[in-house]
């Protein structure tokens, strides 16, 4: 079967029909956080567009073309694996029972890699302009930019599906995350090594200057782009864009005959008496029954044992304390461990850092992974604030073990950190979530959506709720900075804790009144909830 057209627009449009069903509600926060993220891009855009014209040296000029190139791969193929967000991407699972030929599905596949780079495109459109207005360079030479971004388009499109696979197996997904760790940890370390008030423009390019020229895909782009040695340049820009489509075929045929789930182990049996670390870890499941009744200790339970196998919180959950030590330490101390307010309050940072990246998965939609299992809280005889009570107790008890892990690798790092500090760190992390349960809860029961547990790179909120986070975070930040302001005016840490007590009085009724208004939604709105956590995604998945 050839490729078939009308096959593509049904699927693009069966869910583009699913996305205008969510209603003008749900459509005009999404268009607000676009207008604002994509007009970013568009002002880089026209920087480039204004700023490539005026450089002289030909030389220079390569150079940032190709360190754009090179700053626009990474964002495009590095960034959703940070952020464990890969984007618009096909259900496979759902449309393979149609007669659709593979080619097909992998050129839907390639055109959904757009919404990982749509920055980029913006960006190089930019870029294109400021060497349109430039007498050297060639009319042809900009075009060669749209064979990058195929390359990047159906690179993505492979490096996902081959990730989809491996962060399926146990004991690889943790490599591979902790692969992906070191990665992002590579730019941290090189500002560290050279802070940027040390650059000068001079020295950037007397160190550029001396990497010896080698033909990446990058590289190649820059000289065909500007007309330098295009005869060899543009040959070698072709060559990675048919690399790049056959790694990316070839990982999307193999996902074809995955079947998505987590693969097992083989079967072994069972001992006659279970290890210590078994018992250990039964201990702690059971631990909620020692200090609660049922059914919220019961409930508790199942929180923690679901939650410790999904493979998407166990994803998010190491990559709380792991990129916070990452994204932080080099700003704290890439002067020297002299002090300083971020050095001083290190372990707060990334504790909160780590608590917003849960929020994901413990907060802000915290039915999502019951999906259709959700009736069953409408049918048992328990009221439905016992389970929500139950829910919070097992965030609140996965962010006290992150805060201890982050305290852990500080001190593993010989970052210093006090009791003082670690209390501090405690107290502000249990503040600020007590307010995100609060919102979260209301959140939880008026916009749910089905979140799928066994995949690690999709969000479980939806669109409108990241706009509404836009607000939330800085409201919620308010009574940790008058807490920091008081120790900052009084200069004792009595006023500091005293500040911080306040906030946990306004944090306790908040979380009181919208506990109230959580349970009376819910009950008003259950077959909304029900349908809601019970529909299907459509065939592409966020």
């Amino acid at each position: 079967m050839t490729l078939s057209g009308n096959q593509v627009r049904a699927i693009v449009g069966a869910q583009w029909r699913a996305w205008l069903n969510q209603g003008p509600k749900a459509q005009w926060a999404m268009w607000l956080v676009y207008l604002i993220w994509y007009g970013f891009a568009s002002t880089l855009a026209w920087a480039a567009a204004t700023v490539l014209p005026e450089i002289k040296e030909s030389a220079r000029l390569m150079q940032i073309v190709e360190l754009v190139l090179l700053a626009g791969l990474l964002y495009w193929q590095v960034i959703p694996l940070m952020l464990a967000s890969a984007g618009m991407a096909l259900d496979l699972k759902r449309l393979l029972v149609y007669p659709v030929e593979p080619s097909n599905l992998f050129l839907i596949e390639v055109l959904l890699r757009l919404s990982t780079g749509m920055e980029v495109c913006i960006v190089l459109s930019g870029v294109s302009v400021g060497l349109w207005s430039r007498p050297d360079v060639p009319v042809w030479g900009p075009l060669f930019f749209v064979p990058y971004l195929a390359f990047n388009m159906v690179l993505s499109a492979g490096i996902r599906d081959l990730l989809a696979r491996l962060m399926a197996k146990r004991g690889i997904r943790e490599l591979v995350v902790l692969g992906l760790v070191t990665l992002s940890a590579l730019p941290q370390l090189l500002l560290m090594m050279f802070p940027p008030e040390q650059w000068r423009g001079q020295q950037v390019f007397g160190f550029l200057d001396r990497i010896p020229t080698m033909p990446l895909p990058w590289t190649v782009t820059a000289h065909a782009a500007l007309g330098d040695g295009a005869a060899w340049a543009a040959p070698l820009a072709v060559l990675w864009l048919a690399g790049g489509l056959w790694f990316g075929f070839r990982q999307f045929i193999k996902g074809l005959t995955w079947d998505g789930q987590e693969t097992p182990k083989p079967a072994a049996p069972e001992p006659a008496v279970s290890s210590r670390s078994d018992g250990l870890i039964e201990k702690l499941y059971r631990a909620p029954s020692l200090l609660f009744r049922d059914p919220l200790a019961m409930l508790i339970e199942k929180e923690l044992r679901f939650l410790s196998r999904a493979p998407r919180f166990r994803l998010i959950f190491f990559m709380g304390f792991s990129f916070g030590l990452i994204i932080w330490f080099p700003l704290a101390f890439r002067e020297g461990r002299q002090g300083g307010m971020m050095a001083e309050n290190f372990l707060v940072w990334v504790s909160l850092y780590a608590t917003l990246m849960l929020g994901d998965v413990l907060f802000w939609n915290c039915f999502g992974f019951d999906r259709q299992a959700v009736q069953a809280y409408f049918i048992v005889p328990v009221r439905f604030s016992t389970i929500l009570i139950a829910k919070n107790l097992a965030a609140v008890f996965f962010l006290l073990l992150e805060v201890s892990l982050v305290a852990l690798a500080c001190s593993l790092f010989r970052v210093e950190v006090t009791p003082d500090k670690v209390l501090e760190a405690f107290a502000v992390t249990l503040l600020v979530s007590l307010m995100l349960l609060a919102v979260g809860n209301l959140m939880s029961v008026r916009y749910p959506r089905p979140a799928d547990p066994s995949s690690s790179w999709r969000n479980a909120s939806g669109g409108k709720v990241q706009f509404l986070l836009l607000v939330i975070y800085p409201v919620i930040s308010v009574p940790v900075a008058l807490a920091y302001l008081a120790r900052y005016g009084f200069g004792t840490d009595l006023a500091f804790y005293s500040a911080l007590g306040c906030g946990y009085l306004v944090a306790g009724i908040t979380y009181w009144v919208s506990m109230e208004s959580a349970v009376e939604y819910a009950t008003r709105s259950q077959e909304t909830a029900i349908a809601a956590l019970s529909s299907n995604e459509g065939p592409f998945g966020g």
